[in-house]
């Protein structure tokens, strides 16, 4: 999966699917519910789920728009992220990705993610590089009817440093392909990942990434 870091408007990002968090900043027993970005034509296209109560803010939540209005965006998603008081880079990691694992059994191959603004853009761009990764995985390897419906490219929408931002994504990507790897080895069975192979593959893999 590629990765890319927008400054530009979320509502002026051409992707298959833009992706944004509403998080609900209300009581227990009074929803108020907000999405995670300033753009006025993200607010605009989202209004009518919002108002009608179609989104609520509770965690995973997904709501799929077709065609958003004066968005460049094919779709809009907003993934639900629960209370903002308590929302964290743990909870975002996860949002991401769910948002990836929603998307890619539609066959979408293209998405972008605003960051939200409750968290430090770094801490948060990593932590949805990072979802995103480990999202994407698939497991299904050896099922005879398997289908490729992995993301390809992932662009984050945030504003900062950068660099500081650029270190961010890398570090997350680092974090979610590393664990990936982890994955692949221990779903295989183990005639096919014996002690000697898994060796094998442990430094083949120091051995491309300079361990």
């Amino acid at each position: 999966m590629k990765t890319h870091l927008s400054f530009s408007s979320p509502s002026e990002v051409e992707t298959d699917c833009l992706v944004v968090i509403a998080l609900d900043r209300g009581e227990k027993d009074k929803p108020n519910v907000s999405l995670q970005s300033d753009d006025g034509n993200l607010k605009s296209a989202a209004a009518d789920v919002l108002a009608n109560g179609e989104t609520t803010g509770k965690i995973f939540e997904t709501t799929l728009l077709h065609a958003p209005a004066k968005m460049k965006a094919k779709r809009l998603l907003i993934v639900g992220g629960g209370k903002e008081k308590s929302f964290s880079a743990y909870d975002l990691r996860r949002v991401a990705g769910a948002a990836v694992r929603t998307l890619k059994s539609k066959s979408i191959r293209a998405i972008a993610l605003v960051v939200p603004r409750v968290l430090a853009s770094e801490e948060a761009v990593k932590a949805s590089v990072e979802g995103a990764f480990v999202g994407n995985f698939d497991p299904d390897v050896y099922k005879s009817d398997r289908k490729d419906q992995k993301i390809e490219s992932f662009t984050i929408i945030a504003s900062g440093d950068q660099d500081k931002l650029q270190r961010a994504m890398n570090q997350g990507q680092v974090i979610g392909e590393s664990q990936n790897f982890t994955r692949v080895l221990v779903n295989e069975p183990s005639n096919r990942m014996t002690p000697t192979m898994l060796a094998d593959r442990a430094k083949k893999m120091c051995s491309e990434v300079g361990l």
